[in-house]
């Protein structure tokens, strides 16, 4: 991995310590390029003429079989989206709750988790469990904790793979054979997972997987795609339709719905640009190796948190341990508010890290264009305010 190479190719490394890829990971140029290209067709020839509306659905063909070999699944269980919370709430917004059915997650998750579950509670009766994880929770005690949690009225178990607050990387694939033989579905944010780890999810055999394409995908804003296993497509509503939604829009006397196929949750317009953008990001990824990428940015915030560990006032909350751990670092220093912690280091050495507010903390966000040297900024920037408390 040519590392120096790669950063040319992402402008943002020429001026800035970028610690943030978990928040949104910043596009290289062929990916902007992508985009831009898409455009100026499209302001050229007209969006919706013959050439451009074929080749429009062409990219967005495309744009599936890609994420759809990213993920090791077929292109169709894959439906593109506007981010990883649009696919979340497709899954919880179009199963069928009755009171009383149960929901599992846990302390550690991000709103997109906790918040979309909590809504299934006030909306329909749901009971909601909640386990309390600590950030650095020991995979046993995660599975003891969940398996304890388990009633016979659990419909859904619905987690991150990698926990923002701290990436912890949960272990989804025993998670699974806990919840596979008690018929429970399972439901998985992929947010901190896509472009940071290598995913399988015939492997992982989960039911339902959301992605967003902007943040270790390198992609752009505002797209997405959800997986939905096969043969639970039918099993979930559109509660949002278009014409996607019946089998033949045209004969206003004779409609019937689209069950089976994963396009009726598309709604009637999206961006190509976008599309083309994910794609070309994807293309890029693969081509330098998840796999080499995931050990890159293990190996980083190892380096991060023996750095900090060696800091007396900082107390790291990620997991130590590698198996556990992702490309993201989370600690706090005694003394210092996180958030004006993150807000002197962009003022003062334009490092871009992000508060988090449970467990309190910031997070460093390590990818495989960082470097050594950017982890050694970030600690001898902390090391100096440290010093001046």
């Amino acid at each position: 991995m040519d590392v120096a190479e790669i950063r040319e190719q992402i402008p943002v490394c020429k001026n800035t310590n970028y610690l943030n890829t978990g928040w949104s990971g910043p596009s290289p140029r062929i990916v902007v390029d992508a985009i831009k290209a898409r455009l100026d067709y499209e302001m050229m020839e007209g969006p919706a003429s013959p050439d451009a509306s074929s080749s429009g659905r062409e990219i967005q063909n495309k744009t599936k079989e890609d994420v759809a070999n990213l993920l090791n699944v077929s292109a169709e269980e894959i439906c593109l989206t506007k981010n990883t919370t649009d696919g979340l709430n497709i899954v919880l917004n179009g199963l069928r709750w009755l009171p009383g059915d149960e929901i599992i997650t846990c302390s550690l998750e991000h709103s997109s988790v906790l918040v979309p579950a909590f809504y299934k509670q006030r909306q329909y009766g749901a009971n909601l469990k909640i386990i309390q994880l600590n950030s650095d929770e020991r995979n046993e005690i995660i599975l003891d904790k969940i398996e304890s949690a388990i009633t016979s009225r659990t419909k859904l178990i619905f987690l991150s793979h990698i926990q923002y607050s701290s990436g912890l990387k949960m272990p989804v694939e025993a998670i699974r054979k806990i919840s596979k033989d008690r018929d429970i579905f399972l439901l998985l944010d992929g947010a901190q997972a896509a472009g940071n780890i290598n995913l399988d999810l015939k492997e992982i055999d989960c039911d339902f997987y959301s992605i967003p394409g902007q943040k270790w995908l390198l992609g752009s804003e505002g797209i997405g795609a959800l997986y939905i296993k096969e043969n639970l497509i039918s099993q979930i509503e559109p509660t949002q339709v278009s014409g996607r939604a019946v089998l033949e829009h045209d004969n206003p006397g004779d409609l019937a719905p689209n069950i089976n196929s994963i396009d009726k949750f598309l709604l009637a317009s999206t961006s190509r640009a976008l599309q083309c953008g994910l794609s070309q990001a994807i293309s890029f990824m693969t081509d330098i190796g998840i796999d080499r990428i995931q050990k890159r940015n293990v190996g980083l915030a190892s380096l991060l948190k023996v750095r900090l560990s060696e800091i007396e006032e900082v107390n790291v909350l990620s997991p130590l341990d590698e198996k556990q751990s992702s490309g993201l670092v989370c600690f706090d220093v005694k003394g210092i508010d996180s958030e004006s912690l993150v807000s002197t280091l962009w003022n003062t050495e334009r490092i871009v890290v992000r508060h988090i507010g449970y467990p309190a903390g910031v997070r460093a966000s390590l990818h495989f264009f960082n470097t050594a040297d950017e982890v050694n900024h970030l600690v001898k920037a902390v090391r100096s305010i440290v010093l001046n408390i």
